[in-house]
């Protein structure tokens, strides 16, 4: 049954719920109760009340569910983004879409880009009816999915890279912290549960554990408000890389299922999911760009997801070379640059290991094996133990250069372009 416009319309008003009210402690409490009492009063993953990013994640739910109808009310979309009519007043939704472009910079001749891409491909599907009109509303799910991994890394960012600081509270940082959580638990921890599906890769539970490690070590071990850097630095990584791994799968899921349905709605879809990882491809691939942007925008039963899979790895197996052996060259073993490299060369080896398994099976390759030596390789950094990290290390290399000979790259490399 189909429900009306007016029937679906919804409150988008959240209800701020009171803190509990903090009371004057009493002339003899001691410094050591009020101690134990702020380590127990911790705050979880979560815990900041965001009612704006909260709406704006709720606006979005329906709007992605609306979009997946066969037949969206395009009304109903427009309201969910602009507001209701006559205002137009833009939904919480639109104002978390400026107000990341406006932070980042994301700006072009006096104009937010994401705010304007969605608005065009909005102007678009009003004047278009079936496919093309879909087709235009997938765009606007892609700039939404964009804007929120833009959104999620920066903040991130922010919060590992940060100073200790002893005038900072820290629940400045965990209020970014739970930001980026909320966005991405609104936005791409959807995807992330579809492309595990039942082969189980545990891309959610990756990044799941990364926002929980991270946020517990905003506070640290010594002072309150110098963070454990060995938490939230490596934490960041498996957030950020872990989102990259989803995309990577969403893409070359919808494009298989483009070529298999000559299906123009899944390689626009699958368009819009390269977009979050083309910054990836750039100086390490930059040539693939265009092959899968011209490949998505064609004919879709001319889509080849093997080759675009293969594409991807070129990229993501030269990233992932750079911290094979990084905290050894540089000789910063036990240190939480070193143990935030490793975490980004086990999270794009991740990624690969597909390819790894199917092109370097003649070889011997086992990549339950190969992550065992990643595991060895942290641990030995972690420890600060240059004979251990040195073995391990030189294993990593020696079979990620062997992918990248069997992805014809002409010299083992972690920066040059091809």
């Amino acid at each position: 049954m189909t429900t009306t416009l007016t029937t679906r319309r919804l409150c988008f008003t959240c209800t701020l719920s009171l803190l509990s009210a903090c009371t004057e402690p009493s002339a003899d409490d001691s410094d050591a109760g009020d101690e134990a009492s702020d380590a127990s009063e911790e705050p979880e993953l979560g815990d900041t009340p965001l009612p704006s990013c909260e709406s704006a994640m709720f606006s979005f739910e329906q709007l992605a569910a609306e979009i997946a109808l066969p037949e969206p009310e395009l009304d109903y979309v427009i309201e969910l983004y602009r507001g209701a009519p006559p205002e137009l007043s833009g939904t919480a939704l639109q104002h978390w879409v400026r107000e990341v472009g406006a932070r980042l910079g994301r700006v072009e001749a006096g104009v937010l880009i994401d705010d304007t891409a969605i608005e065009t491909a909005l102007d678009l599907a009003e004047s278009e009816t079936g496919e093309p009109r879909k087709l235009a509303l997938l765009d606007v799910l892609g700039v939404v999915r964009n804007v929120a991994l833009l959104d999620i890394r920066g903040r991130l960012t922010e919060v590992a890279d940060v100073l200790p600081d002893p005038e900072r509270d820290p629940s400045l940082l965990h209020a970014e912290w739970d930001q980026a959580w909320c966005v991405w638990s609104g936005v791409l921890a959807p995807l992330a549960r579809e492309v595990d599906g039942p082969g189980a890769e545990a891309w959610e539970s990756t990044i799941v554990g990364g926002f929980e490690t991270g946020y517990a070590g905003i506070i640290g071990p010594e002072q309150v408000w110098a963070a454990d850097e060995f938490a939230t630095k490596p934490a960041k990584q498996i957030i950020e890389k872990g989102s990259f791994g989803v995309a990577s799968r969403g893409l070359v899921e919808r494009a298989g299922q483009a070529r298999d349905g000559a299906d123009r709605l899944a390689a626009r879809e699958a368009a819009g999911m390269f977009a979050l990882i083309e910054d990836r491809m750039l100086g390490r691939n930059t040539p693939a760009i265009e092959l899968i942007q011209t490949m998505l925008a064609g004919p879709p039963e001319a889509i080849d997801p093997e080759v675009i899979e293969r594409e991807l790895a070129i990229a993501f197996v030269k990233r992932a070379r750079k911290y094979c052996d990084e905290a050894v060259l540089a000789d910063s073993l036990g240190s939480a640059e070193a143990a935030k490299g490793v975490e980004e060369g086990v999270v794009y080896t991740r990624i690969l290991l597909p390819e790894m398994t199917e092109l370097l099976a003649a070889d011997g390759f086992d990549g339950d094996a190969y992550l065992q030596t990643w595991a060895d390789y942290r641990a030995a950094v972690l420890a600060d133990d240059p004979a251990a990290a040195t073995v391990a290390s030189e294993e990593l290399v020696s079979w990620n250069c062997a992918m990248q000979a069997a992805l014809a790259i002409a010299t083992c490399t972690d920066s040059a372009d091809e």
